[in-house]
């Protein structure tokens, strides 16, 4: 194999082994900045975040639309409104919300 050949190869290789360090590195990082953030209690920024787990806003636990703190009627939240004249009480489709 030609001297040029070998050298190439060569610079490839320890090009990879150079990327895979670096990226050995960052992963690392990554690991003690949040055993950092554990140990000196920093709480996660998104825990205060409550996400609806469905598409009306509702939560598996709650049962509420979501911004919702108290119960239907109750000061500071509206009464529900009342159900549509198809008698099942929600629309389908296309004409809900």
């Amino acid at each position: 194999m030609h001297p040029e050949m070998i050298r190439a190869i060569a610079v490839l290789q320890m090009a990879d082994r150079e990327a895979q360090a670096q990226a050995g590195r960052r992963v690392r990082a990554a690991r003690q900045a949040r055993r950092e953030r554990r140990r000196n209690g920093v709480p996660d920024l998104l825990a205060g975040i409550r996400v609806p787990d469905y598409v009306d806003g509702t939560f598996s636990r709650g049962g509420r639309p979501a911004g919702h703190t108290s119960g239907p009627g109750s000061a500071g939240s509206p009464a529900p409104a009342p159900a549509p004249a198809g008698g099942r009480g929600m629309t389908a489709g296309r004409d809900a919300a």
